[in-house]
């Protein structure tokens, strides 16, 4: 065996134990879990909620598809919005069959061979994108878990604190060198690669303060509904939650999910909304319970309407093999 085959071995050792992460953590949460308490719980949510929870599911795939295509505009990529809505579809569906982040690299693929977009430009509008969401978990994470722990009482520190985040959170939009200049220097001796960087800096700051207060309006608008969802759920039960334990959950835990150690969030998300409703005093098995409905929302429905979209839209033209050779190429260049 070759140098190459045993450093590809490796790496795919890692990326397997890597992801048991997720599933240890999920088996210390659930151990001591009643499970008739919680299967009660979760047989007792009516269709129409998972339903309900489909539709504010749709929207935000709306919203953030309508942010997609004011970005791509400012990028000089002519994307209509029906077009981006079905590629931002089609890649939370990607999302979900694949290892990996095959989604984010599918959306650069669609614009390449759609469009004829320049890698870089469509590189740049999806980081962008997926940034704004970064941003806004970040800002949300914070604020709510402040609120959860100053109590009933809003203490000044709480306020303070939120200011805070709040203000980095646009610091990073609006000056994208405080990320950027530290990857350049680290990726100095790599030229395609600090090449690259530095067009998506050059991009990004030129069009900064482009579609900045719609995209920001968007993102949060967005959010707030699909952290509705688990509150919906929760109504069902002896304990409703507060509005901010839903954000909580929803944002720490898709915050997490970015860290290569879960597969399709288990584990981790398990973990956030037991951790996170706990500090209001809500059972476990309560938490688990609309974590499980939550999941279900999210994922079987971005299966199923990712899914049929991507079917009825891109699968004759656009294979999951021919995305998955255009990631590993350009996540590897030459």
């Amino acid at each position: 065996m070759n140098w190459a085959d045993m450093k590809k071995k490796a790496g795919r050792w890692m990326f397997i134990l890597l992801h048991l992460t997720g599933f240890v953590l999920l088996y210390f949460v659930i151990r001591d879990l009643e499970w008739d308490s919680f299967l009660e719980v979760l047989k007792a949510f009516p269709a129409w909620k998972y339903f309900t929870g489909l539709a504010f599911l749709g929207v935000v795939y709306g919203l953030k598809s309508l942010r997609w295509h004011l970005l791509n505009k400012s990028f000089g990529i002519r994307t209509s919005w029906g077009m981006a809505l079905v590629f931002y579809l089609s890649a939370g569906f990607l999302s979900v069959i694949t290892p990996g982040r095959l989604g984010e690299f599918s959306k650069i693929y669609f614009l390449k061979r759609q469009y004829g977009t320049d890698l870089t430009a469509g590189t740049s509008s999806v980081i962008l994108d997926r940034i704004w969401d970064v941003l806004v978990l970040s800002f949300a994470a914070g604020v709510s878990v402040v609120l959860l722990w100053s109590g009933p009482d809003l203490h000044t520190w709480a306020v303070l604190a939120a200011v805070i985040l709040f203000a980095v959170s646009l610091l990073l939009v609006l000056f994208p060198a405080i990320i950027f200049i530290p990857l350049l220097f680290m990726s100095r001796r790599l030229a395609s690669l600090h090449m690259q960087l530095d067009e998506v800096f050059r991009l990004w700051k030129n069009n900064r303060f482009t579609n900045f207060i719609p995209s920001l309006v968007l993102t949060a608008t967005a959010f707030l509904l699909l952290a509705f969802i688990p509150v919906l759920f929760s109504r069902h039960t002896p304990f409703p939650v507060e509005y901010a334990a839903g954000i909580g959950s929803i944002s720490i835990s898709n915050i997490l999910s970015f860290i290569p150690v879960t597969i399709a969030g288990f584990g981790t998300r398990e973990l956030v909304f037991a951790a996170v409703w706990d500090l209001q005093a809500y059972p476990k098995e309560v938490a688990i319970s609309v974590s499980t409905a939550y999941f279900m929302v999210t994922y079987v429905g971005s299966l199923l309407i990712g899914g049929v979209v991507y079917l009825l839209s891109l699968n004759k033209l656009y294979r999951p093999g021919e995305i998955r050779k255009f990631s590993t190429k350009e996540a590897n260049p030459s």
